[in-house]
């Protein structure tokens, strides 16, 4: 049974059984695996309100350990980026990440994965870390100019545990979820073609330590993902 019969026979059985106005995310009936990252947009079924699935998304699946280099300091914790590619302008972005990957989800042929990943996942697949997210843009809106990015043009927003796509029970619901959208009347604020950057590191005392999967949800098609310039510009061009 495909996930859109799933939802209209949920969907059915709370309008027989109550008379409230309800909201539901898509994400959450999906089944087992890595849950849809839903956008602020709804559709109505019936009395419920449903949280629609961005268009496209694309998944980061990394591990953090002692081997790996912080990108920089954010209140005194060691810190990491990922590199996100734009090709076009959009409505809205969204930015999830969940700690730890565990057996949650594997990644496919089309999502981006550290290397080494696999490996370290399976050291340790339970090892994880109170995410806390930080999407930034920056000053860099051609392609051929990526491994050349310095500034930040302006920060988006943050977010500590702010998801609410995933029902997390291995811990206490410590996942990051921001849903930006567009201010095209303010230039800090528009989501233009172009380069994002997303700094992570833990909310919570301590290192960074255990594995990830960053989820970046858009209209568009193409988004790329990866922890260095270089590398992201290599996907890019």
């Amino acid at each position: 049974m495909d996930s859109r019969m799933k939802l209209k026979m949920l969907v059915g059985a709370l309008i027989l059984s109550s008379s409230s106005a309800m909201a539901f995310s898509f994400g959450s009936l999906t089944g087992d695996g890595l849950p849809s990252l839903t956008s602020s947009r709804t559709e109505g079924l019936g009395i419920a309100q449903i949280s629609v699935p961005y268009a496209n998304s694309v998944n980061y699946f990394g591990y953090i350990d002692k081997s790996s280099k912080p990108s920089a300091k954010i209140k005194g914790k060691d810190a990491y980026y990922l590199y996100v590619w734009v090709p076009a302008a959009l409505d809205e972005l969204g930015v999830r990440m969940i700690s730890p990957v565990g057996d949650l989800a594997e990644p496919t042929s089309d999502d981006f994965v550290q290397k080494g990943f696999e490996k370290k996942l399976k050291k340790d697949a339970d090892k994880w870390f109170d995410t806390w997210i930080r999407v930034e843009r920056m000053s860099v809106f051609s392609p051929d100019k990526i491994k050349n990015a310095k500034k930040v043009f302006s920060v988006l927003d943050n977010d500590d545990d702010g998801d609410d796509t995933y029902e997390e029970e291995r811990h206490a619901k410590y996942n990051s979820l921001v849903r930006i959208e567009t201010q095209v009347n303010k230039p800090e604020k528009a989501l233009t073609r172009g380069l994002y950057r997303v700094a992570f590191t833990t909310f919570k005392k301590g290192n960074v330590s255990g594995s990830f999967v960053a989820t970046v949800g858009t209209n568009v098609p193409g988004v790329k993902m990866a922890t260095s310039l270089s590398e992201l510009h290599k996907m890019v061009n």
